[in-house]
């Protein structure tokens, strides 16, 4: 027997027809169909902006749904069930912009036990787990595995209360709404009615806005859905004020619990979703961590018998660790990755929506459980680096974010070698709901020549240091600039952006290696001194596949025109990357193609350079250019018995074109003269961290042997 549930109709018609705050843009890709046969009509009341708050039709309602709240069953005919919860536990590291890294995740599956009025036992029946980065073993906490009874008690807990303590339950029976000394603001923000089969009245569910009416004590604030005739839950989606959160490092948490309604009069568990992200609470980097469990609960046999003595057993309990461990799941360990919303960007909540609606609920006031002022460091080698052009270079930023709506992020340092200031302000902010804004100014900031980035900045200061290699080909960039990210109503995830700037040459600063003084760093790149504009634009979009996995389209479209003192030029820069995962994560495939052509005077910085790592491995590094070219690279990866080694292969091909003289002479480089193709083959070890390749041009090239690290990691290192 299948449910009535949120997630498999009204989520549907909420979600495509009528956009909440709270809920999914849309669940069809999740549930895959309604059930058969079924037949529903939703109506929609009005506008969420015409409802007020606390009027006397909603404070009836929440009073309803507060002396319901317990009651499972209106007729009492429920005297019993058991049921199946399965789900999943993933813990991932989470930058604010690019795909999530996932680090470990748990499978579980609980055997559920429930008698009236109130007794619940659940008991374990399988666990398994599996590392895809390094971590420290560590137990979750128990609404992590199991499901939270009654959507929470009277006092929310996250945690064991070691996340989330002493909220007053929004429908818990408390000072009454309305009145001074109250905990919530309710009001209606959308109501939608469903014709059921074989049923006279329409089943009428309201959706009910909570907010504090003190932000500064600890509380909750979303939505909750209910059922109009009962008052009973349907569906509760909720964040906390910042007061709520026990552990320094929270920048958020949420709780969705979704029900299902079995034999039209019953509402019993259909879904759990606990997500709870971290992030270092002195420094800012603009990444963190998230533990997000997903449970779902299926098999449900009414009435069931229960065995006897079910008030004296604990709530929880654990079958023996081998019958865990040969536990028989109905799906593979990374089989719910892109259903559960951790594949990739795509499937991943827009923390600017999440910012916006929080923002609207608590009037301005911060929603982070993170400081408003941090330091910041925009990634790791912002810190300390070293390379021919700035010598060493040490800095330090900081945060300052006063609400969602605004962060303010500073980054200053000095090039000691090169005796110059680089510095950097950027501000960003909220606009609608889920879009962004953002501005920025820029002084002396290191850029690159190279068609791609040769390795990670730190792997580049290493080879500086002891080899007399950055892997870079550095000018100098002062500019102003803005952008706006925008989420529209489709697949793609949008960014604009322009930006005027001023490009400058550095001079060579650093001869010799610190540490190997008998290694010399190959000249400076000159560029031609002056003025531009940038403009650029990015999309992201998932994609179908003819097979089965998770997969993510993004395409960078970047305009370049300038005035110098030798006339004007312009051009268009491309960038296209694909990825597929398979649905164990075991196999991967990744494309990326840039390619780019310039006109009007040639400009040496308009010329990409080629060759050598970061584009075409086993040929010499960076000896082609032009103003036009382009690379391609197609990687594979499957696990060889264990995420700790991989085998990797790759091909590569590069090209490039309309080289002019001047830069053939003053960079020492020429055109490709044709396609250059290559190959790699090597191992990813521990986690993929770490890359060993072998790799050979296949036209006048070389054997290399390469040592780098995983490029999802370039940008944060």
């Amino acid at each position: 027997m299948r449910p009535f549930s949120l997630t498999a109709v009204t989520t549907l018609l909420l979600g495509v027809f009528i956009p909440l705050p709270g809920l999914p843009g849309s669940l069809l890709a999740e549930v895959g169909q309604t059930p058969q046969g079924w037949e529903q009509s939703a109506a929609r009341s009005g506008e969420a902006s015409t409802w007020e708050w606390n009027t006397t039709e909603v404070l009836e309602l929440v009073e309803l749904a507060q002396q319901a709240r317990r009651e499972v069953a209106r007729d009492g005919d429920l005297e019993s069930y058991s049921a199946l919860t399965e789900g999943h536990v993933y813990f991932f590291v989470d930058p604010e912009e690019g795909d999530p890294s996932l680090i470990r995740v748990d499978q579980v599956a609980v055997e559920l036990l429930w008698q009236a009025p109130d007794l619940v036992q659940q008991r374990v029946v399988g666990e398994r787990s599996e590392a895809r980065l390094p971590v420290r073993d560590f137990q979750y906490y128990l609404d992590r595995l199991t499901l939270v009874q009654y959507g929470f008690g009277d006092e929310i807990q996250v945690g064991s209360g070691m996340d989330v303590s002493g909220v007053p339950h929004p429908l818990a029976l408390q000072v009454a709404p309305g009145t001074e000394g109250a905990y919530y603001d309710y009001r209606v923000s959308d109501e939608l009615s469903l014709q059921l089969p074989g049923e006279d009245a329409p089943l009428r569910l309201a959706e009910i806005e909570v907010r504090p009416t003190n932000h500064d004590q600890p509380s909750a604030l979303g939505t909750i859905l209910l059922d109009r005739s009962s008052g009973a839950l349907v569906r509760m989606n909720l964040s906390f004020t910042p007061a709520s959160y026990v552990d320094r490092r929270t920048d958020r948490i949420s709780v969705e619990v979704d029900y299902g309604l079995w034999e039209g009069r019953f509402w019993l568990p259909n879904r759990q979703v606990i997500e709870v992200r971290r992030e270092m609470p002195e420094l800012d980097l603009g990444v963190g961590t998230v533990i997000r469990a997903v449970l779902r609960v299926g098999d449900y046999q009414l009435n069931a018998p229960v065995p006897p003595g079910l008030a004296q057993r604990p709530q929880v309990v654990w079958a023996p660790e081998e019958d865990r461990e040969s536990y028989p799941f109905r799906e593979a360990l990374l089989a719910g990755l892109e259903r559960d919303g951790v594949a990739g960007l795509d499937t991943r909540p827009n923390p600017r929506r999440i910012r916006a609606q929080a923002s609207r609920l608590l009037s301005g006031n911060p929603s982070s459980g993170l400081r408003p002022i941090r330091l910041h460091l925009p990634h790791f080698s912002s810190a300390l680096r070293y390379n021919r052009a700035e010598g060493l270079f040490v800095g330090l930023g900081g945060t300052l974010q006063p609400s969602p709506e605004l962060r303010v992020r500073t980054h200053g340092g000095w090039a000691v070698g090169a005796g110059l200031p680089v510095a950097s302000v950027r501000a960003d902010g909220l606009w609608g709901d889920g879009h962004g804004w953002e501005v920025h100014g820029t002084l002396n900031q290191l850029d690159d020549l190279g068609a791609r980035s040769g390795d990670a900045p730190v792997v580049s200061s290493l080879a500086a240091t002891f080899r007399a290699e950055d892997y870079l080909d550095p000018f100098r960039v002062s500019s102003v600039g803005a952008a706006i990210h925008l989420d529209p109503p489709s697949p793609w995830r949008l960014t604009l952006a322009t930006s005027a700037e001023r490009h400058r040459n550095w001079t060579l600063t650093a001869q010799q290696a610190p540490l190997d003084r008998g290694r010399v760093f190959r000249p400076l790149r000159l560029v031609e001194e002056g003025s531009f504009v940038r403009a650029r634009f990015q999309g992201i979009r998932p994609f179908a596949l003819p097979v089965e996995g998770t997969g993510q389209l993004a395409t960078t479209l970047t305009g370049l025109t300038g005035l110098h003192s030798e006339g004007t030029a312009g051009g268009v820069e491309m960038e296209l990357t694909g990825g597929w995962a398979s649905p164990a994560g075991s196999r991967e495939l990744d494309l990326r193609l840039t390619g780019w052509s310039w006109h009007g005077e040639a400009l040496p910085q308009v010329h990409g350079l080629l060759g050598g790592r970061g584009t075409v491995p086993g040929t010499s590094f960076r000896g082609w250019a032009g103003q036009t070219g382009a690379v391609a690279t197609v990687e594979g990866a499957v696990d060889l018995g264990s995420p700790l080694v991989r085998l990797r292969s790759g091909i590569h091909a590069g090209w490039s074109g309309r080289l002019s003289p001047q830069v053939r002479e003053a960079w020492n480089v020429s055109a490709s003269g044709g396609i250059q193709p290559a190959v790699s083959l090597g191992l990813g070890l521990g986690w993929d961290l770490l890359r060993v390749a072998g790799a050979r041009g296949l036209r006048d090239g070389e054997w290399q042997l390469l040592f780098s690290l995983d490029p999802r990691w370039w940008d944060h290192l």
